[in-house]
Formats: C-alpha cells, structure tokens, sequence
C-alpha cells in the first residue's frame, strides 16, 4: 500500500476546462484582429508606393486619393471609408494621413477596438 501515498500529480478536469477557454478566448482575438492588421499593412504599403513614385510628385490631392483608391482595389480591402484618408498640400509639402478605428465584435456586448495611423509626407 506504499504507492498510495504520493500525492496527486496533473491538472483537474476543471483547470484543463479553464485552460482551454482561455486558449479558445486568445485563438477567437487572433482570428479577428489578424485581418485588420493585415490591412492596414497592405494600406500602408500603398501609401509607401505613392510616395516613392515620382510620376505623383505634384500630383493634386484629388489624383492622388483615385490612385490609393484603385490600389487598395486592387488589394482587395473594399470596406475601407475614404474620409479616414486626409492630404494636405501646404508650403511645397504633401502629406498623406491615414488614420482610422476598427471596432470588432468577440461574443456577445465583448468588442475589440484597433486603432491605426499611417503618414507619409514628401516635398
């Protein structure tokens, strides 16, 4: 009967519930949120590629919002609000913000909420 005095050792049914949960809870955040990440990504490129072109240099604002429009088309982000993208042209000086919030629901009244900003400014 010596063997019957080691005490217990591993999780309780319980704790590998509670554990999973939270490893469920973590995989459902990263489901959510890598695509709004990878977005903002492509965005950002975009906003990046602008800027290196010389060909839109002195392009006027209203140029330059139709080209990172037809490019993020053709990146496949369809959802994006154009408001959420600011030019400014001022003192030889263009400036292209982009800056938006992205709110996604987890369960229930749970959301996630992701903030991004981008800017790019080229004389």
């Amino acid at each position: 009967m010596q063997y019957l005095k080691r005490p217990q050792q591993g999780l309780t049914v319980t704790t590998w519930i509670f554990l999973i949960a939270i490893t469920l809870f973590f995989v459902l955040l990263g489901i959510k949120m890598v695509p709004s990440y990878l977005e903002f990504h492509s965005m950002s490129k975009v906003l990046e590629s602008i800027k290196e072109d010389p060909k839109y240099r002195q392009a006027p604002p209203k140029q330059l919002r139709k080209i990172f429009n037809r490019r993020i088309d053709i990146n496949g982000i369809y959802d994006f609000d154009p408001k959420n993208l600011k030019i400014d042209r001022s003192k030889g000086m263009t400036s292209m913000v982009l800056d938006y919030e992205i709110r996604k629901p987890v369960a229930g009244n749970v959301e996630v909420v992701m903030n991004f900003h981008k800017e790019v400014d080229w004389k």
